[in-house]
């Protein structure tokens, strides 16, 4: 092959992978179909950004541990009158136990019952034994995101 003719290679090869760039990225109503149709399916494996990695899709479950005394009413872990530091924890404390809850263990980790231990311990002064639950409130149709449906774990704890 001449280098002219490997030039027109390379030209051609560009411009088409530029009109493919364009096809991909410019809104539908300036496209046709079917050419938006290829580009995405030329161009997305290779190029598609996601995004999630900088602004990921919050949680479909909103996860709240909770505490009772004995027969008494369960109420939060970390309540709201809490120090800020501690009402940060409450959230991915949640989110470790509700991981281990999908796989089937109502058995907490020992370094899961630790953290539980310590925020409980305060309440524990009180009275006798507590219970804990994990109390999921999650989307049922992301239509509709404030219909949700709750699901209650009870969960244990291993002898310290």
């Amino acid at each position: 092959m001449s280098s002219r003719g490997a030039r027109s290679l390379v030209v051609f090869v560009v411009a088409i992978h530029v009109a493919f760039l364009l096809a991909y990225t410019l809104p539908a109503c300036f496209v046709p179909q079917r050419l938006q149709a290829w580009s995405t399916r030329i161009v997305r494996p290779l190029f598609h950004q996601r995004w999630n990695l900088f602004a990921p899709d919050p949680s479909p479950c909103h996860c709240q541990v909770e505490v009772a005394l004995g027969d008494a009413d369960w109420r939060p872990l970390i309540p709201g009158d809490r120090h800020y530091l501690l009402r940060r924890m409450d959230r991915p404390l949640a989110e470790l136990i509700r991981s281990d809850v999908q796989h089937g263990d109502t058995l907490l980790r020992p370094i899961l019952a630790d953290a539980v231990r310590g925020l409980a311990r305060d309440i524990a002064r009180d009275a006798g034994p507590l219970r804990y639950r994990l109390v999921q409130h999650c989307i049922i149709d992301p239509e509709r995101p404030a219909d949700r449906a709750t699901r209650i774990t009870r969960l244990e704890l291993p002898m310290p």
